[in-house]
């Protein structure tokens, strides 16, 4: 073979020598032919030492003859260990069947030991056939705050107010939100993968909005891949109810979702929702549909919450420097939850209401109330792009409640939308990620560790807005029949991310809130608490204008 190579190889030397412009002209060629022989030759060689290998491998094998019963010794075999008698192809392959018992039987003896691995901390144990693994999972993000708010004043003359209906304490906060420091996740737990085409995760949660609660659960669920390209799961999951929604929580660009998706999230999806459905992606597309219901940790019911969570997505425009994405989500709430026969007035409500991008404090000041219902949904579009090292993504919901026993023919709607823009100054890019259909966190080039190194640094930008009125009325009047004075928020963000290496990360967040909310009940009307001066007057301004810093902590694995 060695002979065949070197001559091709003297015959295109001499017709380099013969034709010297021809050679220059067909030069990239004759080398590209001469590369491919050396590959052929090369592979040809690797075939010969595989053969002379398991040549040495079957003598070795009769020079050492094992133990057979009467009948394995009886013919071909007996025959291949007789030094006279010629090897024939059913004797060679009786051989192979034996070395192979042979292997199998000193796999068992050496007890062969489980895998264990390292990957960014998290610890992980895999079984030798790869079937099975576990691996340890924690995230810990750990906030403090301070709000720039106008001094309380006697609550019959500072209107400010939460949620009306809630408890006296979210009521009355409203006008001294609380400085401090809570653990908004401390998420432990695991996960790992069972006869290969299953796989499970359980992650009970300590942290909190405002104050850290018991444990519970966030994440209980098992899934099936074995119909590739779709992922069939059930249990208490996060369905991906829009884009903001399927960006991890390590992953999110601020410390919380903007309003507009935390309202869609909350409707149908959110951690710990229990819920069965299906997922897929290919290479440029990803769609998933979801049944869910309640979730953990909710009061008992006469009648579980049943709804639909659908998004579809796919990267318009893609390339090694930018990526484009395109979706749509919705989310339909076709049996609210039941508070049962005996409730005479809201047995079956839905709400919507968030705190303000920021939950150090657990006040929410724009708040629907309850609203009896027969069904109620969101609907939103998505759009995000990277360049590079700078990155957008926004997204537009409309929200709508039917409701029940309704005094006018006209449903609620409401409407709300984000834009949120960053520019990593190290260079590293936000990731797109097919799988979620979305981005995660830039990862640092150079890591901070014992050796130095600098992270990665981005600049972020985000401005929020949600209107949750509906027929309001007019500032100082009773609010008119069916009207829904919810309120509407506006808020901006700037936002400065430090990656210090894979699990660690520090956020600064600056906001400019602003709430407009007209409140929905007079001193006549009688709260939980009792009458005015707790409840303004109607139709007065219970909105708020403050700035607010924060700062986290994040530690994950």
């Amino acid at each position: 073979m060695r002979r065949q190579f070197w001559l091709a190889s003297a015959s295109a030397v001499a017709m380099m020598v013969a034709c010297p412009q021809a050679v220059r002209a067909d030069e990239a060629d004759i080398a590209k032919r001469l590369e491919e022989m050396q590959k052929r030759l090369d592979r040809q060689e690797s075939d010969l030492a595989a053969q002379k290998a398991e040549i040495v491998q079957l003598k070795s094998a009769l020079a050492k003859p094992k133990p057979r019963s009467a009948a394995a010794a009886s013919a071909p075999t007996a025959a291949i260990a007789s030094a006279d008698a010629p090897a024939t192809q059913a004797d060679i392959q009786q051989l192979r069947v034996d070395l192979d018992q042979q292997n199998a039987r000193a796999r068992i003896e050496k007890q062969e030991q489980p895998v264990w691995s390292m990957v960014n901390l998290r610890p992980t144990v895999t079984s030798p056939d790869g079937r099975f693994s576990l691996s340890l999972r924690g995230l810990f993000q750990f906030d403090a705050a301070n709000y720039f708010q106008d001094a309380p004043r006697a609550l019959n003359v500072d209107f400010r107010r939460g949620s009306v209906g809630a408890s006296q304490r979210e009521v009355n906060s409203a006008r001294e939100l609380s400085d401090g420091v809570n653990f908004r996740r401390a998420q432990i737990g695991f996960e790992g993968r069972f006869w290969r085409d299953f796989n499970y995760r359980v992650i009970y949660e300590f942290g909190g909005s405002g104050t850290e609660g018991p444990a519970r659960i966030n994440d209980a669920y098992v899934n099936y891949t074995g119909l590739a390209p779709f992922t069939f799961q059930v249990g208490a999951f996060l369905p991906n109810s829009n884009m903001e929604d399927s960006t991890s929580a390590t992953d999110i660009l601020f410390m919380e979702r903007a309003t507009p998706a935390e309202l869609s999230r909350a409707l149908a999806g959110a951690d710990g929702r229990y819920g069965a459905g299906v997922r897929g992606n290919g290479e440029r597309w990803s769609a998933s549909l979801y049944w869910t219901g309640g979730t953990v940790g909710d009061a008992e019911v006469a009648g579980e919450q049943s709804s639909l969570v659908g998004r579809v997505a796919g990267l318009l425009l893609t390339d090694s420097d930018y990526n484009v994405h395109l979706g749509a989500n919705a989310s339909w709430v076709y049996q609210p939850p039941d508070q049962g026969s005996l409730v005479t007035s809201g047995r079956f409500p839905i709400r919507f209401r968030d705190r303000p991008e920021l939950r150090v404090d657990s006040t929410r000041l724009i708040d629907t109330g309850a609203i009896d219902a027969n069904g109620a949904h969101a609907a939103g579009v998505e759009a995000a792009a990277n360049w590079r090292n700078f990155f957008f993504q926004g997204e537009y919901f409309q929200y709508g409640i039917e409701r029940r026993n309704s005094p006018i023919s006209d449903d609620p709607n409401f409407s709300g939308y984000y834009a949120e823009a960053s520019w990593v100054l190290t260079g590293e890019t936000h990731r797109y990620s097919m799988a979620t259909a979305s981005y995660s966190a830039p990862k640092p080039m150079i890591p901070v560790s014992a050796d130095g190194g600098y992270g990665a640094w981005e600049l972020a930008a985000r401005y929020s807005h949600v209107d949750l009125n509906f027929h309001e009325g007019l500032p100082g009047t009773a609010a008119p029949v069916g009207s829904v004075r919810g309120g509407q928020e506006d808020i901006w963000t700037m936002g400065v991310n430090w990656y210090l290496n894979a699990n660690l990360r520090a956020s600064l967040n600056y906001y400019i809130v602003n709430v407009d909310r007209l409140n929905p009940a007079g001193p006549g009307n009688l709260t939980p608490f009792g009458p005015a001066p707790a409840t303004p007057p109607n139709g007065a301004q219970i909105g708020q204008d403050y700035d607010a810093i924060a700062i986290r902590t994040q530690f994950a694995f």
